[in-house]
């Protein structure tokens, strides 16, 4: 009798040990004590909807933080500063050189955003979580059309060491635009836990500005939170 409730004794405390031990690695893992994460991520952004009729698919590169201000909460609130260029559509730039009457050789467009969201995170296994955001932001776009011309200028040859004048291919902007607007966003990703808290990311979302006609992107990223 005795020898069976050490037994049963000896398999309790196991037990409650192996539950403080899981529940010390989820908070760890989930749930760090730092109220603030920094995060950097870069990505490909595809168009979507009419804006894909005049700008390709570009790169997407930016930063923020996360504030988390209870670590055994789901729930925190995001900012992040992003980048985004794009390629001009033949379709774009044909327009324009109807409209202007002038010759387009190349174009982009440019957006810099700054986005703030609220995210909930919930762990789906002891490595990997998941998390949904959604929130506004203010977007500045530039858009730009390019002709190629050939100037002088000076250039060296630094190998045989010589210097002369002649005629060098550059761009020059013949028709520019911008504006700043209100966006909003949602997204989904994946957390994957690394060490110390840290975290590997990716993160789909999508991204609407809206101009006259609004302008629709899906930054597809991947990034470390820190």
């Amino acid at each position: 009798m005795n020898r069976t409730l050490y037994a049963l004794g000896a398999v309790a405390l196991l037990a409650v040990a192996a539950r403080a031990s899981a529940q010390g690695y989820y908070e760890q893992t989930f749930a760090p004590q730092e109220p603030v994460h920094w995060h950097l991520q870069i990505g490909y952004s595809p168009t979507v909807g009419s804006t894909a009729d005049y700008f390709d698919g570009g790169v997407t590169l930016g930063g923020g933080l996360t504030w988390r201000p209870s670590p055994d909460r789901p729930f925190a609130l995001r900012a992040d500063i992003e980048y985004s260029h794009f390629s001009a559509t033949r379709n774009l730039i044909a327009i324009n050189e109807q409209l202007d009457q002038i010759q387009i050789d190349s174009g982009y467009g440019e957006v810099i955003g700054l986005n703030v969201d609220g995210q909930y995170k919930r762990p789906i296994t002891p490595w990997i979580s998941g998390f949904a955001l959604a929130g506004i932001g203010v977007d500045h776009m530039r858009v730009a059309l390019t002709q190629t011309v050939a100037y002088g200028s000076y250039f060296c040859d630094p190998w045989f060491g010589f210097c002369s004048y002649g005629l060098v291919p550059g761009d020059i902007v013949v028709a520019s635009g911008s504006s700043t607007r209100l966006s909003w966003n949602a997204g989904v990703g994946l957390d994957f836990l690394l060490r110390d808290g840290q975290t590997f990311f990716v993160e789909a979302r999508y991204q609407r500005i809206e101009t006259s006609q609004p302008t629709a992107f899906v930054p597809l990223t991947v990034g470390l939170r820190f």
